[in-house]
């Protein structure tokens, strides 16, 4: 069953959607966790921009275009200073592989930024969480996951440059400068983040974020 109805403004915006993107497999990083908690707010106690995020999931099957009703929908990222839960703060300097991610400290407990909901009856789902921050060779992201019909996909969100300039700038994010990677420059971005940068609005002194996204395996079934 579907989790609590998306908000009314959110929904608008994820039923406006400036482009149904084809979902672009990316990357699953070294940071998942299985059995994310099943949640709508994520923050727990970290410090950051308040992010209301919005994904719509629909079908790809030629001249069909309806929302996934009832698919599983993981999201994890780090917090303002580049951490996730669970992980060690990243090295000030060394870019983060799933070979030589620490996890010597690994902290089971810890579930902050993390979490999953069943997409509604229009393919939406909803989470509250922070503006992420960034690590050593990566652009500003979300990672997603969906998990339809026996099939798992999985791929990352993007934020519009300018807006995470603007963020980064702020406390807490400060706190850690010299960013050194955007999406320009990230490797993974150039593999589908175009696809998967979320239309992104101001709201109070936070941001709401939405993104439409096709299921191009869905496409390809019977």
């Amino acid at each position: 069953m579907p989790d609590d109805a998306v908000s009314e403004e959110l929904a608008s915006m994820l039923s406006t959607c400036t482009a149904r993107q084809w979902w672009a497999e990316q990357d699953e990083g070294p940071y998942h966790r299985d059995a994310q908690p099943a949640r709508r707010d994520v923050v727990e106690d970290r410090q950051g921009v308040a992010l209301q995020l919005g994904i719509r999931v629909t079908d790809g099957r030629p001249g069909n275009g309806a929302p996934r009703a009832g698919a599983l929908v993981e999201i994890w990222q780090c917090d303002a200073l580049g951490r996730y839960s669970g992980f060690p703060p990243p090295d000030s300097s060394a870019v983060v592989t799933a070979e030589n991610a620490p996890r010597v400290d690994y902290l089971p407990d810890q579930t902050f930024l993390r979490g999953r909901q069943t997409t509604d009856d229009a393919g939406m789902v909803e989470f509250r969480t922070i503006y992420p921050g960034w690590y050593p060779g990566r652009t500003v992201h979300v990672h997603v996951m969906v998990h339809v019909d026996g099939v798992v996909f999985t791929s990352q969100l993007y934020f519009p440059d300018e807006v995470s300039d603007h963020v980064l700038a702020q406390s807490p994010y400060a706190e850690r400068p010299g960013r050194d990677t955007n999406n320009t420059t990230d490797e993974i971005f150039p593999t589908g983040g175009d696809a998967s940068v979320v239309d992104i609005a101001p709201v109070g002194t936070g941001y709401r974020a939405g993104v439409c996204l096709v299921l191009p395996t869905i496409a390809e079934g019977s």
